[in-house]
């Protein structure tokens, strides 16, 4: 009987050791989680995805303003360009005025631009908390008309999907 009580002994300190372990291990899961560590939008960065014939680069949303690298690749010259913004949820927009477009500074408002050009936009997300770690996402529009086509003028193409995060 002496041998029976010691290998029930061993045994169980054998789980009281392991069960500690797994309870602290428990434990600091659930304070990991509890604090957002693994939800979705902690991995999210900012992200620009770019349809056919267009570029988008280098995005950075910081200090309420979202700054972007496009530029097309179209194979024809662009006049009357103006990039911008729509929110996730909105309505396809007909122009760069439609409700809730966030418009790009001057730089990126009515230029010309032309195939395989680039240019450095500046985006103010003023419908967005400036809060460092706020997400949001949506789309990148532009508005231009074809050089030398009177008939391709108020043209609306969306050129990039966009996933982003206040730094």
């Amino acid at each position: 009987m002496g041998m029976k009580n010691q290998k029930a002994q061993s045994a169980m300190e054998y789980l009281m050791t392991y069960g500690w372990a797994i309870l602290i291990i428990a434990i600091v899961l659930a304070a990991l989680f509890s604090l957002g560590i693994f939800s979705s939008s902690s991995f999210t960065g900012t992200t620009c995805v770019a349809s056919s014939g267009f570029l988008c680069t280098s995005p950075v949303w910081t200090s309420g303003n979202l700054i972007v690298t496009v530029g097309q690749s179209t194979g024809a010259s662009w006049t009357g360009v103006t990039f911008f913004f729509m929110p996730s949820g909105s309505a396809a927009p007909s122009s760069s005025s439609a409700t809730g477009a966030l418009v790009a500074n001057s730089a990126c408002s009515d230029i010309d631009l032309a195939s395989g050009q680039t240019v450095s936009c500046t985006i103010p997300m003023s419908t967005f908390s400036t809060t460092p770690g706020t997400s949001a996402s949506g789309q990148l529009w532009v508005e231009y008309s074809v050089s030398g086509d009177s008939a391709a003028t108020d043209l609306v193409s969306q050129i990039a999907t966009m996933t982003l995060k206040e730094s």
